[in-house]
């Protein structure tokens, strides 16, 4: 079955180069250092070996260079292929709060897009605390072959619902192009974990009545608020990067909630979305666990491709 993946990002930006570890991402590199030692065919010891003789920021730098060596751009593609997945995404992420810096850039994006047409959704970081952010977004989405856009308000310190990401989502609208938004946990210390709570989506669905959102990462631990709008607002969909597969225990109140109107009511709104270089998790392994979901059949072709074809207008034709 071919699979469309609309959350994740290239192995060179999850593991590209490392110039310092930030505090506030402690926590969040150190929960997932297992899994990408375990990506990297590290022994279960050897990131805590080395750590006994060099510096956190040292051996992180040792093992994300193995990465990104390891996934290499043409690995990586073969890899995708390898499990069926057609299109994958790339969120270029623009998510700091200084007024200082400039936008992201989206011009190596673009190259990746234009080099391997069919194969990626760009995703191009908006950033509300950044002058010409939106028009640099805009000329992304007209110009430069981007599909969507993302944003993690958690990394802005506002949320969704905020005026100041308005101005994003008219243009989104206009050019019917969706927007991921996050919307479950995060692990920032400093920063509220209801920030990206998923009823600050309401307020923009409510106001654009066209506006297509994702609301990245599930909604997680919130799946029954979610549940609710999904319910209330067609051109809202969920994906499914919140939690490890093999954790989800369906027989938890709202999860069998979401499994229940997956099945039925909400099957047009699911959207595959793995997140699998951030979580550790190889692919291959993600699937088989995501396999075991119980999805109906005709319900896990709309969840892992037809869906999101159909939102992001993607040629499928090419697919059959």
């Amino acid at each position: 079955m071919f699979i469309i993946d609309v959350s994740n990002t290239l192995p060179q930006m999850q593991f590209g180069d490392v110039t310092e570890v930030e505090m506030k991402n402690v926590d969040y590199i150190q929960r997932h250092i297992p899994s990408w030692t375990k990506l990297a065919g590290w022994e279960a010891t050897e990131f805590q070996r080395r750590l006994q003789s060099n510096s956190l920021k040292s051996v992180l730098i040792q093992l994300f260079k193995e990465l990104d060596s390891i996934y290499s751009i043409e690995n990586f593609r073969m890899l995708l292929k390898e499990s069926n997945i057609q299109y994958h995404a790339i969120h270029n992420l623009d998510s700091d709060r200084s007024k200082n810096d400039k936008p992201v850039d989206h011009s190596e994006v673009a190259t990746i897009l234009a080099t391997y047409p069919r194969e990626f959704i760009g995703f191009a970081g908006f950033n509300p605390h950044k002058e010409n952010s939106l028009q640099i977004v805009k000329h992304a989405l007209t110009k430069q072959g981007y599909d969507a856009v993302v944003i993690t308000p958690y990394d802005h310190g506002i949320a969704a619902d905020d005026k100041r990401y308005y101005p994003l989502y008219e243009i989104c609208e206009a050019l019917e192009k969706p927007i991921w938004i996050h919307s479950s946990i995060n692990y920032y210390k400093e920063t509220s974990v209801f920030i990206d709570h998923p009823r600050h989506l309401e307020a923009p669905l409510m106001d654009f009545k066209c506006l297509k959102i994702i609301a990245g990462q599930g909604g997680w631990p919130w799946m029954e608020d979610l549940v609710m709008l999904l319910l209330k607002f067609d051109n809202l969909y969920i994906d499914s990067t919140a939690l490890k597969p093999q954790h989800i225990n369906v027989s938890a109140s709202s999860l069998a909630l979401f499994f229940q109107y997956a099945n039925t009511s909400l099957q047009d709104q699911l959207l595959f979305g793995s997140n699998w270089l951030s979580k550790g998790i190889p692919i291959k392994e993600l699937l088989e666990d995501i396999e075991k979901w119980p999805l109906e059949k005709e319900v896990k072709e709309k969840f892992y491709y037809k869906n999101a074809a159909k939102l992001f207008n993607l040629d499928i034709i090419h697919l059959k």
